[in-house]
């Protein structure tokens, strides 16, 4: 039984070595979406003082982890299609710079928020919110489709 304990131990550490090596081309990635979740729990708690819920904090640790099974399932698949690493790395890239911009958004609003006054903080979260819409492809026209709410 002991030896049956070793061989599924030794089974365990070899898949997550696999797997570790396998999605180590994007681990900077993952990591820079985990902080960057990290600091958006962190300034909506600010933001909200005394009304803060457990229940927003738990709904944006999930969000996290849809982002980074996103960002995994991307990369296997593109991996899985015959694209080059480099490439699937780039697409990769590309979805987490989305994450990033969103999570940004959402950190500067929650900070003017909490600092009304602080004159950085507000042009960098007027800069995220109208100029940076204009430099991204796309962007521009889904937030327009969202306050009109013709975008599902």
């Amino acid at each position: 039984m002991e030896d049956k304990v070793n061989i599924l131990k030794a089974m365990m550490g070899t898949l997550a070595a696999t797997l570790l090596d396998f999605f180590c081309p994007i681990q900077n990635f993952l990591l820079v979406i985990a902080i960057l979740a990290s600091i958006n729990i962190f300034f909506g708690a600010l933001a909200d003082t005394d009304k803060w819920r457990f229940k927003k904090a738990f709904k944006a640790i999930l969000y996290l982890i849809g982002y980074m099974v996103l960002l995994l399932l991307s990369f296997t698949t593109g991996i899985l299609m015959g694209q080059s690493t480099e490439e699937v790395a780039d697409f990769t890239s590309w979805i987490t710079w989305v994450m990033i911009y969103f999570y940004s958004a959402n950190i500067l609003r929650n900070w003017h928020i909490k600092q009304p006054d602080n004159k950085v903080i507000e042009f960098l979260y007027w800069v995220v919110t109208f100029k940076i819409v204009d430099k991204i492809n796309f962007l521009g026209e889904f937030l327009k489709q969202k306050k009109d709410g013709t975008s599902k």
